[in-house]
């Protein structure tokens, strides 16, 4: 008689609390890498169970919904992303930090493509659907986020202060979705756009045009000062 079949560690019950943050790890790295080919609507949360190796019923046990879902994906992004801005204001060496921390903060955001459309989608798609107890465990860690960055900045921007600095990652937020939209069109508007010279003004590159409108909040605060 054959030896019974080995079960994946992804399909055995997860018992300990060190499984079960794996498991709820695999499960979001699943969301990101479908929603890296996809829209929002296009991802289930069948498809995510079945890409991270588990039952649709077991991935609820995780989260209640999708927005539940890349809610964390949205708190795995800024994580990653708040660590590597840490470590690359840490190098930072600049005679004129109101424009090198500006282009900076830009740079750090171009490259996280996944991030700026989470970013777009949080506060109309995924935050109205989510409860007060979990609004309010995601607000206090973008409140300590806010906090952490703004440290992180303020200390390589002389005359900036932390809750100026706080700010500042403030408008940053609201820039990435408004920017992120107005640089990636939908198909029929860049097409219309690039097919009217008229129109070319309006036809912007995320990275430098954000770079340019924190220089000026930037430069803006630190005169106030």
């Amino acid at each position: 008689m054959p030896p019974p079949a080995k079960t994946s560690i992804s399909q055995q019950r997860a018992r300990s609390q060190a499984d079960k943050d794996l498991r709820r790890t695999h499960l979001v790295e699943a969301a990101r890498q479908l929603f890296a080919d996809a829209s929002f609507e296009a991802v289930t949360i069948a498809q995510v169970a079945e890409h991270a190796g588990v039952a649709k019923g077991t991935a609820y046990l995780y989260f209640a919904n999708k927005e539940t879902l890349f809610l964390e994906l949205v708190r795995t992004e800024l994580s990653d992303w708040l660590a590597d801005l840490t470590a690359r204001l840490k190098r930072l060496r600049s005679a004129e930090p109101a424009s090198a921390v500006p282009r900076l903060l830009a740079r750090s955001v171009s490259e996280r493509a996944t991030l700026r459309r989470l970013l777009v989608l949080l506060h109309s798609v995924i935050e109205p659907h989510i409860d007060e107890a979990t609004a309010r465990e995601f607000k206090l860690f973008l409140h300590q986020l806010l906090a952490q960055a703004g440290a992180a900045i303020a200390a390589r921007l002389p005359g900036l202060s932390a809750p100026d600095a706080a700010t500042l990652i403030l408008q940053l937020h609201a820039l990435v979705i408004s920017v992120t939209q107005l640089a990636d069109p939908p198909p029929v508007i860049a097409k219309v756009m690039a097919e009217d010279p008229n129109l070319q003004s309006l036809c912007i590159d995320f990275e430098s045009f954000l770079a340019a409108t924190l220089t000026t909040l930037v430069r803006g605060t630190l005169q106030k000062g």
